[in-house]
């Protein structure tokens, strides 16, 4: 089976909150950006799936719906692809997080999650459809830090000239930190086992 992990990071940014939400109802909540929907509509022809997962936040699910009106299939909302929580941010930014979290996967703050609590949790339900959908090519609309938290058992850890973390796969680069406006990672299955994992270009 292939089953694609996709994230549109193509969000709204220019977004006033009138009242006092928390940053992870403004997170679940954000919509994409006009690019995003673009890219969204452009995803359809790009790859082949007929099974349908997302996670329920808004970017995620408004990129699915592309998909699923296209091929005229469910889309199976579950909460543990849901990107990692951040926690109780005080006066540090979430860019420090990334940082700390990239150098020490256990790294968190109070109320969210390390990158190996992320990877539990995704492992979790990427094997339940796994072990669901056997023989079919499976789509998975999710976010690139729980991307991040999934494969760091799977890939090679690096860093760059700049100090940031580069995640490789036989050579191939599979995740780093260029800002990309849709991450597509391809998973090869067999057994219930990875057999290649790859990256398929914008």
């Amino acid at each position: 089976m292939t089953l694609y992990l996709i994230s549109n990071n193509l969000v709204l940014d220019n977004i006033i909150y009138e009242t006092d939400e928390s940053i992870e109802n403004k997170r679940i909540n954000r919509p994409l950006s006009i690019e995003g929907e673009k890219e969204a509509v452009k995803l359809v022809k790009r790859i082949d799936g007929n099974v349908i997962y997302s996670s329920n936040f808004a970017s995620a699910l408004a990129t699915a719906k592309y998909y699923s009106s296209y091929k005229n299939i469910p889309i199976n909302i579950n909460s543990f692809l849901n990107d990692s929580k951040i926690g109780k941010l005080g006066n540090r930014n979430i860019k420090m997080l990334r940082f700390m979290q990239e150098r020490d996967f256990n790294f968190k703050f109070d109320g969210g999650e390390s990158l190996n609590e992320t990877q539990n949790r995704m492992e979790i339900v990427i094997n339940k459809i796994i072990k669901k959908n056997i023989n079919k090519n499976v789509l998975i609309f999710t976010h690139k830090r729980a991307i991040l938290g999934y494969l760091i058992k799977y890939l090679e850890k690096g860093y760059n000239l700049d100090d940031e973390l580069i995640l490789t796969y036989k050579d191939k680069v599979i995740l780093d930190d260029i800002e990309k406006n849709m991450d597509i990672i391809k998973l090869e299955i067999e057994k219930g086992k990875i057999i290649d994992i790859d990256t398929i270009n914008n």
